[in-house]
């Protein structure tokens, strides 16, 4: 079960579906191992806070991948911009932010 995008705001008021999802991908050396439970509150709170400052943005989905030492998070955004945002007021690395597809909600929207 896919979740739905957030609505936006456009420049005059209006609202739109933020229809764009974005994927981090890390890959951690084992010497810069962080505390990824403390780096994932970051990352929500700082979410908050641009939501709050009307940039409409979450993180959906994060996995860790210990036998890989990959993180992954996916985001739904207006930009790409907006998640490179998010990591530095989370002070962490701003990582390569790629666009992606939700093809959960892609069958739901055909069916």
């Amino acid at each position: 079960m896919g979740i739905l995008p957030l609505p936006a705001r456009e420049t005059e008021g209006n609202t739109c579906d933020v229809d764009k999802y974005y994927m981090v991908d890390w890959v951690l050396p084992p010497t810069q191992l962080m505390d990824l439970r403390t780096a994932q509150r970051a990352i929500d709170e700082a979410g908050r806070r641009l939501t709050e400052e009307g940039h409409r943005v979450r993180c959906l989905h994060s996995t860790y991948v210990p036998a890989q030492r990959r993180w992954v998070c996916v985001f739904t955004a207006s930009s790409a911009e907006t998640i490179r945002k998010i990591h530095e007021i989370a002070q962490l690395p701003v990582p390569r932010v790629e666009s992606a597809l939700n093809l959960s909600l892609m069958d739901r929207l055909a069916s």
